[in-house]
C-alpha cells in the first residue's frame, strides 16, 4: 500500500505527536508499505521519514516499501529536502504537491499539523465530495489533536453545509491499531 502522510514541518511540537509519528513511520516501514510525503527534513515530516527508514531496515531489500518525497521547488532551493529518497518527485508549488501526493497514495493520513495540513485535508475531502477522487483522509487524532476540527465538521453537517456524511471522506483514528483497521477496510488498488 502507498500511504500518503500530511503533517507539520515545525520542530517544537508536543512529544506525544513525535512519538506517535515515529510509531506510525516504523509501522509503515516494517509492513513493507511505501511512504508518500512532503519530502521535507523538518518537524514531523523528518520524524516520519526517519522512522520509516528504520522500520523498513527490518525487511529484506526486495520487500521494502519506497520512500517517495514530493518536493516543491522552494523546499529544494532552500536545502530543506530529506535525503535519501527512493523516488523524489519535484513540483512547482504546494497545490501541485497535494495533487501529486493524492494521485500517488492509496490512502492519506493527517497527523497533527497547521494551516498547510488543514489545506491538504480539505483539498482531498472536497475533491472526494465532488467526485474527483475516491480517496479518504484519516485524521490521526493523537491526544485529541483533531477534536476541534471534528466538532467543526459535525457543526457543518448539522447545519446542512456538507453533502451527506463527511465521515465517508474523512475518517478518524485514535490509535495505530485503529489506523490499521481502517486500512483493512479500504478497497485494494493495483
Amino acid at each position: 500500500m502507498k500511504i500518503g502522510v500530511f503533517c507539520s514541518a515545525n520542530k517544537n511540537v508536543d512529544k506525544a505527536y513525535v512519538e506517535a509519528t515515529q510509531a506510525l513511520g516504523m509501522w509503515i516501514g516494517k509492513n513493507g508499505h511505501s511512504l508518500v510525503w512532503g519530502g521535507c527534513r523538518l518537524g514531523l515530516m523528518e520524524t516520519i521519514a526517519e522512522a520509516f527508514l528504520e522500520g523498513s531496515m527490518e525487511l529484506p531489500p526486495e520487500s521494502r516499501g519506497k520512500l517517495v518525497g514530493v518536493i516543491p521547488e522552494i523546499i529544494e532551493e532552500k536545502g530543506k529536502s530529506f535525503s535519501p529518497l527512493d523516488n523524489p518527485v519535484y513540483c512547482k508549488n504546494l497545490s501541485e504537491r497535494k495533487e501529486i501526493m493524492t494521485s500517488l497514495s492509496d490512502v492519506l493520513i493527517a497527523l497533527p499539523g497547521g494551516i498547510g495540513t488543514l489545506d491538504e485535508i480539505f483539498t482531498v475531502s472536497s475533491a472526494a465530495t465532488i467526485g474527483y477522487t475516491d480517496k479518504k483522509v484519516i485524521l490521526y487524532n493523537i491526544s485529541g489533536f483533531w477534536n476541534p476540527l471534528i466538532s467543526l465538521m459535525d457543526h457543518l453537517e448539522n447545519q446542512g453545509m456538507t453533502r451527506g456524511d463527511y465521515r465517508q471522506r474523512m475518517a478518524v483514528a485514535q490509535s495505530l491499531d485503529e489506523l490499521s483497521s481502517v486500512f483493512r477496510l479500504l478497497p485494494s488498488r493495483s
